[in-house]
């Protein structure tokens, strides 16, 4: 099992760095397929870190003391739909877009790359919340650690997919922003 997540981590972070080769390290089976959104319970640690320093964040630079935004179990919902929003969509429109085969190997290193692209984004949460890092700061420094990760994105997109930049960058745009509207559409609901 150690040694599954081990692969699959790996091949994860290869695909994200431009190395096709990274695709022989995933599990692809359909039995990998949905281990992978197993993943989801190593992103939960990250999560809660990040949750927590933006809510701090929120609270510094907040005009109102109403920045409190949602209970835990709220803000673990949203991010479970989050999680599974785009790979159903993605299900509904693959196919259609000549890209059913190569379906299964995106979302299998889509979803393993989220683990590795949340442990980034975890050490700037991790830095903010011990001291390390000023608020203002940190927010920069998010802000660059988002444009990585699209970056990332659509590195895996154009390896999994095998598709050229014209149909990746349409596809990393939609599932940025439906992870947006997803969040947006609780904002202020807490």
């Amino acid at each position: 099992m150690l040694n599954d997540i081990r692969d699959n981590l790996a091949g994860a972070f290869q695909i994200m760095l431009g190395r096709p080769e990274g695709l022989a390290r995933l599990d692809v089976s359909l039995e990998g397929f949905w281990r992978s959104f197993a993943a989801f319970i190593l992103v939960l640690p990250f999560a809660l870190l990040a949750l927590i320093s933006q809510s701090r964040l929120a609270a510094l630079n907040a005009e109102s003391p109403a920045a409190a935004g949602h209970s835990l179990g709220v803000e673990m919902a949203i991010l479970l739909a989050d999680w599974l929003a785009f790979p159903l969509l993605f299900a509904l429109i693959a196919r259609p877009l000549g890209l059913g085969p190569r379906y299964v190997p995106f979302i299998v290193a889509r979803n393993w790359a989220t683990v590795v692209i949340g442990a980034m984004m975890a050490a700037v949460h991790a830095a903010f919340l011990l001291g390390i890092l000023p608020g203002q700061v940190a927010i920069y420094v998010l802000i660059a650690f988002i444009a990585v990760a699209l970056r990332f994105s659509y590195v895996i997109a154009r390896i999994a997919l095998d598709v050229s930049m014209r149909t990746a960058l349409p596809i990393v745009v939609a599932d940025f922003l439906l992870s947006l509207t997803i969040w947006s559409a609780f904002d202020g609901g807490g």
